[in-house]
């Protein structure tokens, strides 16, 4: 139950809107085009000019926390990396804590 909750929180922040849509799910290991790899529907959505990593990496750091009220190690267990490296991408982006 819990890697399912964890998997629709994951899932409402990636997504970047109001609504989830088949587009955002991700596709299983053996499923044609896909190439077993998660998430790869998302990118086709990408704008013509393309995405800057840093951006996107920030705008997913602050939904995280806002989805955690604000807790670093909250944050940081839900997107699978240690605390230090969160608090550390949270200071080079000037993310305010209190997101």
């Amino acid at each position: 139950m819990r890697e399912l909750k964890n998997a629709c929180e994951r899932l409402a922040i990636l997504s970047g809107g109001t609504e989830v849509s088949l587009a955002d799910l991700p596709r299983p290991a053996g499923a044609r085009g896909g190439g077993g790899r998660r998430g790869c529907g998302r990118l086709a959505a990408a704008p013509s000019e393309g995405l800057s990593l840093v951006d996107l990496e920030k705008r997913v750091i602050e939904r995280a926390l806002r989805l955690k009220g604000g807790n670093i190690a909250q944050a940081a267990a839900f997107l699978r990396v240690p605390r230090h490296i969160l608090v550390y991408r949270i200071e080079k982006h000037g993310i305010r804590r209190n997101a």
